[in-house]
């Protein structure tokens, strides 16, 4: 669970960080990176979030999406990365059902904090981690592009 008054930046970044054992998982179990079912769910569901919250849902699903997007960036890489090179293929792997309940909470924790930042335009920090810079651009995609 997250630290209750962590950073925006700080909450993507732990995303992106469970998005890496999401791709063990589903790599280690055969799995597509894509789920578009739990995708679409998980946009429905944060709309109805932003709703009781007071945040516009379309900022919010915009989010989301780019969230979604860029931990499939992180996921794809992994896999490829697995693919060419079998020896750092990860053993076993963690549950993909706590990782969601863990990415379920997370989501919320994003809300709160987007519902707290006003409207001012927001930029991914920056990362030494090369496999986080392309997906961190991604995650902050709707909200570079917001106007205040």
């Amino acid at each position: 669970m997250p630290e209750p008054d962590a950073s925006l930046p700080a909450l993507v970044l732990r995303r992106l960080a469970i998005s890496e054992q999401v791709a063990a998982a589903k790599f280690g179990a055969g799995r597509a990176v894509d789920d578009p079912v739990r995708e679409q769910r998980e946009l429905a569901r944060v709309r109805n979030l932003a709703r009781e919250i007071g945040l516009d849902p379309d900022l919010a699903a915009g989010f989301l999406s780019d969230q979604i997007a860029a931990s499939k960036q992180v996921q794809r890489r992994l896999f490829e990365r697995w693919t060419e090179h079998p020896g750092d293929r990860p053993t076993g792997g963690p549950d993909l059902s706590v990782l969601r309940a863990e990415l379920d909470g997370l989501t919320v924790a994003l809300l709160d904090r987007l519902a707290a930042t006003g409207s001012e335009p927001l930029t991914p920090p920056e990362t030494p981690d090369e496999l986080k810079q392309e997906p961190l651009r991604t995650a902050f995609r709707t909200l570079a592009q917001r106007h205040s």
